[in-house]
């Protein structure tokens, strides 16, 4: 799709396949789960995805749960699920006591954790039995260093925190599965509720409008900015995908249309969340930042501008998020000034 000359409903191209496909979102109630640790390694391809990993949820006779199994989208360039369908119970493993809840893999990374660890607690902790805590598994990207840690209790970055709170789950009870295999008395499996880049189902959207829900306020601007300014300015200059110049610009020609030029970094989630759920226009660069558009009430506009990494048309996690999401969306290339204000000046129309 080429740039926007106009808002549309939120628009999902072939490629990025948005409608759920596949197996409809479930939980499953495991008793006596064999989870196995996390392993991974290279494969030996000419096209499609150069890694493995392993790491799922197994019933009591090592049945495989697919409904725990890591999904990818296909990029090459990450690893392919090689979860065996059935393996050997253990019979002299560390067990956990009580109920626990599975949440997938975990993330460091922003936008991977809002869009695909935070979903996977899409259920409701009030129709859940008492839990005991949140069990995932480490992240699925990154070298496996200790393969002979079995579980560790996380440091949380103090969003990460915040986001599980606001989900309604206990940020002191998650416990992380790394290199080797361990029991759970019972443990409640939810279906993966989002595939990154391909789709979103109605139990994501449920999550995000419960966490928004949980921040309870508005944030006083009707128009938004998420400005990228203060981000790059303090890390590194091989990860910036806008020039400094470029940045300081639209956080001019964004506060002349009436909108409040916010640095995400600076607030605290639920001063982020506030913000972009009381607004009817959030614009920002293509990225993470602007994944806090799942906390934007529905027929909320939001502006997407093209960088370097993604020049010509919004990335194909955003257009996901925005269509599940019932957002008004438009988008302008980088470096199309002109569109941009026409878009603008449109808006006082």
């Amino acid at each position: 799709m080429e740039a926007s000359t106009g808002w549309s409903a939120g628009w999902s191209p072939a490629e990025t396949a948005y409608e759920p496909t596949g197996d409809p979102v479930e939980l499953v109630t495991v008793d006596e789960a064999v989870v196995t640790g996390f392993a991974q390694g290279p494969l030996r391809t000419e096209d499609g995805p150069q890694r493995w990993i392993r790491g799922a949820v197994h019933d009591a006779d090592g049945t495989l749960v697919r409904a725990s199994q890591r999904r990818w989208h296909g990029d090459r360039l990450n690893p392919i699920a090689a979860d065996p369908e059935q393996v050997d119970p253990p019979t002299d493993v560390r067990r956990l006591e009580g109920t626990w809840l599975y949440a997938g893999h975990v993330a460091g990374h922003f936008g991977h954790f809002l869009l695909e660890h935070l979903t996977n607690l899409w259920p409701d902790p009030a129709d859940l039995p008492p839990l005991a805590g949140v069990l995932a598994h480490r992240p699925a990207r990154g070298p496996l260093t200790d393969p002979h840690r079995r579980l560790q209790t996380p440091r949380l970055a103090p969003w990460q925190h915040d986001l599980m709170t606001l989900a309604g789950y206990d940020p002191a009870g998650l416990r992380v599965v790394h290199g080797r295999d361990l029991r759970v008395e019972r443990l409640v499996v939810p279906s993966r509720p989002v595939l990154l880049k391909r789709w979103a189902h109605e139990e994501a959207v449920r999550l995000w409008q419960r966490v928004s829900g949980a921040v309870g306020t508005r944030g006083p601007d009707r128009r938004v900015y998420l400005s990228r300014t203060r981000f790059h300015a303090e890390d590194s200059a091989e990860r910036a995908r806008t020039e400094a110049e470029d940045d300081a610009r639209l956080d001019a020609r964004f506060a002349a249309a009436g909108f409040a030029v916010v640095h995400p970094e600076t607030l605290s989630i639920a001063e982020q969340v506030a913000a972009v759920r009381g607004a009817e226009v959030l614009a920002g660069l293509s990225g993470s930042a602007l994944h806090l558009s799942v906390f934007a009430a529905p027929g909320t506009r939001v502006l997407t501008l093209g960088d370097r990494r993604s020049p010509t048309r919004p990335t194909k996690a955003q257009v996901v998020v925005d269509a599940a999401c019932g957002h008004e969306t438009a988008f302008v290339a980088d470096g199309d000034h002109e569109t941009l204000d026409r878009l603008l000046v449109g808006l006082d129309r």
